[in-house]
């Protein structure tokens, strides 16, 4: 059997997974990403092709001081 390498596992498991999961303008998809130290969120219309909102724990929000 021939080793397949890991971005080519990982890209046939991003395909499979997004076959299944569209958003849509009604019921947008909700992508979340979590790095060792931050959080990032975006809100996306597969549709469209547009990303309608975005947060991460990098960003200031209301004037608050975050590192």
């Amino acid at each position: 059997m021939a080793k397949t390498s890991r971005a080519t596992i990982r890209t046939a498991v991003h395909r499979r997974i997004r076959r299944k999961v569209r958003g849509t303008t009604e019921h947008p998809r909700l992508a979340v990403y979590r790095s060792l130290n931050h959080i990032y969120a975006q809100v996306i219309d597969d549709e469209r092709g547009l990303t309608l909102v975005s947060a991460s724990t990098r960003k200031r929000i209301c004037g608050l001081d975050r590192p």
